[in-house]
């Protein structure tokens, strides 16, 4: 429990209401460890369950050694009475608290579940910690918990050693060598993670790797396991969790039972967890469900009349069964309180017409696009939503790729969704009920309410406007792309010497490292396979002509296969266009994602890809409009780090790569030639996206001493970014999440991974999804502006189609003009930053030929 404490203490410290109004204790570690305790109920739906405590006393690892932990700051003070205050909310929760004198938290869930085990009693240990692995066994699993994140990893034997490549009981070993900061646990010099690794898998132990240290071959290795014996024995003592402490497994006490719900609401109550507590079910029993059936519009009306509460939302369900004139099944469902459903079956949907497309009707829903489409193909517009559960808990978990309704109920409530369709309404009422104070306690309101909520009506009308595609075109295009595909092929074969499906990996990996003896990538993966994608092949493109070949035979075959084949087969019968899908719960970033078709992965600096775009036109007499932000996310790099130089380029309106190539490489500006410029362009990006001097070293093609120089250069001059950068890593390290200028939350996990790489991506994360995620959201908010003025008066202009920065329009030729000016001025005054945001316009009949407008 300790750790889940700390941790929440740290995640919600600046994000959180901090203190009780009234009294000005502070309760957000509280908070924290009551939806982490709510979640992992809701996840493993225990059939018994106990608290493990850290007892105050010095325990046997401390007299083993007494530097044990010695490097552990201090309980925070505002902490302290937290952490009691959580053993107040487990006594509501009826949860029995387990310590024991002289042993930690940690040996308290070894020893039960050991005994636990030997009774047959399969046991999942919820903890922060990475040594509690070590207990993993068949029976015994461990839940890798991130507090108020709702992210989780469960580490079963198979799991732990995809992770860490040997068995759980090794974990010991592995600490043993390589040490444990947080613990003080030292490890011994010269011997890494890969090193330690290697000698448990070929020795076993710690013991025995020591017994035959003088037959290991690297020296560095040999001398440590000779020289530190005692500090390796001893590490590893500290490291292993005792089964053997004075703790007895009582299962008759240890059932987990129903929460003293008033005691719960009382201290809820007391320490102001409104969401909370209106979440909280009441002690008094509910009134039974009254699900109806209705057939009529004045059925409806009646019963909206005497269940409706004024100003109240109605939760509203919509499931057609497919369009108009398909076999009737489901219909329309509303909710106005709980247990107060009923059914419009889909043949009388039209009764609900006139409540349906009222704008002052307000309305709650799940996925308010897909409820939108629904409804359209009956004829009816669906007007008045003024909630949506699906955006709700996509702001409150961003990391989830799932938002569905039936996924939603399941995570949130704990609830199965089946074809009952009043009922369903009724969970969604109770879900967005549970989900809009979590939405107030986040500081997402705003977001929710001025940039998610309004963007998703004019996400549905660019899905249902679509776009006009000249399939003729790309009937060409493929044509001559499998005359080229075919030439390739053709080439491969001649230098392989033989024919074999260039597609399959496993005959391609024969030809080029059995038969063509060309330098093999280590095996990796499942099956131990020889890696052919496209990164192996790139490192070794310079060995022999055939690898740029096959290269390029595979971006040829998948433009060809997802685009310029399969475009044409998605144009719709009835419209004649092209009908993207965009989720608006893709991304943690918040950004945008298409698909089917995915419309914003074509590359555009391909002639090909330009290619692709030209199929993409207007309707006689029309013009398609692009309005494109100009390096937007430089530019808020450039407001959030303060960047003193940043800033000065931007608002002077200086070529940026020009005048990075000049602060680098200290040379005129007018001195920067178009390699110089290039270079700086990489780096410029890079530096967003977190690039190390390896990867801009393979980008460019340069050394990594190079590559570090520039590096190192570029903070020198922009000293506000290495700030900003630093800050951000910080930060989150501290809170867990990042937030965008908008408020927009992402959790940001492995910050303190001993994995190299997973911690990485972490910082890189960290320091890029507060630039990405905030550019998302000033083009969203553009998107409200310029549908807003469009609505406004009256336009035949059209929104079509959003592709990260870039958003394109269509518009009678006479109005194209006009139309630029608009957008232009609402794009650029979408939000105010330290440096002017700058949106280019280009006209044309395609995509791909236009002219600045």
């Amino acid at each position: 429990s300790h750790g889940i404490i700390y941790r929440s203490y740290y995640a919600l410290r600046d994000s959180f209401a901090s203190t009780v109004r009234r009294t000005g204790e502070p309760v957000w570690a509280v908070y924290g460890y009551a939806n982490s305790l709510l979640y992992v109920l809701d996840e493993l739906r225990p059939t018994h369950i106990i608290a493990a405590w850290d007892a105050p006393t010095p325990t046997f690892r401390h007299e083993a050694d007494a530097d044990y932990k010695a490097t552990r700051a201090p309980t925070p003070d505002d902490l302290k009475p937290q952490i009691e205050r959580v053993k107040d909310l487990l006594g509501a929760f009826r949860i029995p608290v387990v310590e024991a004198p002289g042993y930690e938290a940690d040996d308290v869930l070894g020893t039960l579940a050991t005994q636990a085990k030997a009774a047959g009693v399969e046991t999942v240990l919820v903890t922060l910690d990475n040594d509690m692995v070590q207990l993993v066994q068949p029976g015994v699993k461990v839940l890798m918990y991130r507090p108020y994140q709702r992210d989780y990893v469960l580490y079963d034997s198979e799991r732990v050693r995809e992770r860490w490549g040997f068995e759980p009981t090794q974990i010991t070993d592995f600490k043993a060598l390589v040490g444990d900061n947080t613990d003080n646990i030292a490890g011994v010099r010269g011997i890494g993670d890969k090193g330690a690794r290697d000698l448990i898998l070929t020795y076993g132990s710690v013991e025995a790797a020591i017994e035959n240290a003088g037959e290991v071959k690297r020296k560095t290795y040999r001398e440590s396991l000779q020289e530190n014996r005692d500090l390796i024995l001893l590490s590893k003592k500290l490291a292993t969790i005792a089964v053997d402490a004075p703790v007895e497994l009582d299962l008759e006490n240890l059932q987990f039972v129903p929460p003293d719900l008033e005691a719960l609401a009382d201290l809820y109550r007391e320490l102001e967890f409104n969401s909370l507590l209106s979440a909280l079910d009441t002690p008094e029993p509910e009134a039974p469900a009254d699900y109806r059936t209705l057939a009529s519009e004045a059925e409806l009306d009646e019963w909206l009349s005497t269940s409706e509460e004024p100003g109240k939302a109605v939760t509203l369900v919509v499931d057609t069964g497919g369009a108009a004139g398909e076999t009737a099944t489901g219909g329309a469902a509303f909710c106005t309180a709980a247990g107060k459903s009923v059914l419009l079956p889909v043949e009388h949907l039209d009764a609900a017409r006139s409540f349906l497309e009222a704008p002052d009707i307000p309305k709650r829903v799940h996925d308010q696009k897909a409820t939108t489409h629904q409804l359209g193909e009956f004829g009816i517009s669906l007007e008045g939503v003024v909630s949506d559960s699906m955006l709700e808990a996509f702001l409150l978990d961003t990391t989830r790729a799932d938002f569905t309704l039936k996924k939603a109920i399941g995570r949130y409530l704990g609830a199965a969704v089946d074809d009952d369709l009043a009922r369903t309404a009724d969970l969604v009422r109770e879900l967005g009920e549970k989900l809009s104070p979590q939405i107030d306690d986040s500081g997402l309101r705003d977001l929710y309410e001025n940039v998610e909520m309004p963007l998703a009506p004019i996400l549905t009308r660019m899905e249902q406007e679509g776009v006009l595609l000249d399939s003729a075109r790309l009937a060409g295009i493929s044509r001559q792309m499998a005359s080229e595909i075919g030439e390739l092929t053709g080439q491969i074969y001649e230098l392989a010497g033989s024919t074999f499906n260039i597609n399959s990996t496993q005959q391609l990996a024969k030809v080029l490292f059995d038969d063509l003896q060309l330098p093999a990538p280590p095996r990796r993966g499942k099956t131990k396979g020889r890696s052919t994608a496209s990164d192996v092949l790139e490192e070794i493109a310079p060995t022999h002509e055939i690898v740029p070949k096959v290269l390029e035979y595979r971006r040829q075959t998948k433009l060809k296969n997802t685009y310029v084949d399969a475009l044409p087969s998605l144009v719709s019968a009835k419209t004649g266009r092209l009908h993207t899908t965009y989720n608006q719960c893709g991304s943690a970033t918040g950004r945008l994602s298409s698909s089917n078709p995915n419309l914003q992965n074509i590359p555009i600096r391909t002639e090909r890809g330009r290619e692709i775009r030209a199929a993409f036109a207007a309707r006689p007499g029309w013009k398609l409009l692009a309005a494109d932000y100009s390096q937007i996310e430089l530019r808020v790099l450039a407001h959030i780090s303060q960047d003193a130089v940043l800033v000065d380029a931007f608002r002077n309106n200086e070529d940026i790569h020009t005048r990075t190539a000049a602060e680098v490489f200290g040379v005129p500006p007018l001195a920067v030639g178009a390699e110089e410029r290039r270079r700086a362009k990489a780096v410029n990006f890079g530096i967003v996206y977190g690039l190390s001097p390896f990867g801009l070293s393979k980008q460019l093609g340069i050394p990594q001493s190079e590559s570090r120089q520039y590096i190192n250069a570029y903070f020198e001059r922009y000293a506000g970014v290495k700030k900003f950068m630093d800050g951000a890593i910080d930060d989150a390290r501290r809170t867990g999440h990042t937030r965008t200028l908008l408020g927009r939350l992402r959790p940001i996990p492995d910050l303190d991974s001993r994995n190299p790489a997973a911690r990485g991506f972490a910082e890189r994360t960290a320091i890029n999804s507060p630039i990405q995620g905030s550019a998302a959201d000033l083009i969203k908010l553009a998107m409200i502006r310029v549908d807003r003025r469009l609505r406004e008066a009256g336009s035949q202009a059209l929104m079509l189609l959003q592709v990260h920065d870039e958003l394109l329009f269509e518009s009678p030729e006479d109005e194209v003009a006009e139309l630029a000016a608009m957008v232009k001025q609402e794009m650029e005054g979408a939000y105010s930053l330290r440096v002017p945001l700058l949106a280019d316009m280009k006209a044309g009949d395609n995509w791909r030929d236009m002219d600045t407008a």
